[in-house]
């Protein structure tokens, strides 16, 4: 009777362990596909609006708790879809620090390197001597190092 009780004891050991060894292959097998996708995905930032004469309109970006690379361009446009300049772009980071600028221009380009995470901010500003509205086009991506 011991024996076999012994056996039984020494069975169900051995099962508890096969299941537990088997869980955690599962999860190990999982956890390196989702670190995976969150180091390769980028951010799509695409917005057009409306700036009205004098004004300045800004669009925010969070970015992520890891560094990259944020890059792209943006286009004014006037009356009739025609090139109209503005008279100031800024993206900024998170402690409000200038990352890139431009001034007087209807179109531009930026890549800066992005190190901490929160809220970065790109403004556009139309002032000036011609006082009318302004269509803006921003096309922009973050891609993770």
């Amino acid at each position: 009777m011991k024996k076999s009780a012994m056996l039984l004891v020494f069975a169900v050991v051995v099962s508890v362990g096969i299941a537990v060894k088997l869980s955690t292959r599962e999860e190990a097998a999982r956890a390196p596909r989702a670190s995976h996708e969150q180091t390769t995905t980028s951010t799509r930032i695409n917005k057009e609006f409306d700036i009205a004469a004098g004004a300045v309109e800004s669009v925010s970006f969070n970015a992520p708790g890891r560094s990259g690379t944020l890059s792209g361009k943006w286009h004014a446009s006037g009356k009739g879809g025609n090139d109209a300049a503005l008279s100031g772009f800024t993206l900024t980071d998170p402690s409000d620090a200038v990352l890139d600028s431009a001034f007087k221009g209807s179109s531009g380009s930026f890549q800066v390197k992005v190190s901490a995470a929160g809220k970065h901010t790109f403004f556009f500003e139309n002032a000036g001597k011609k006082h009318a509205p302004r269509h803006v086009t921003l096309d922009a991506e973050f891609t993770p190092d």
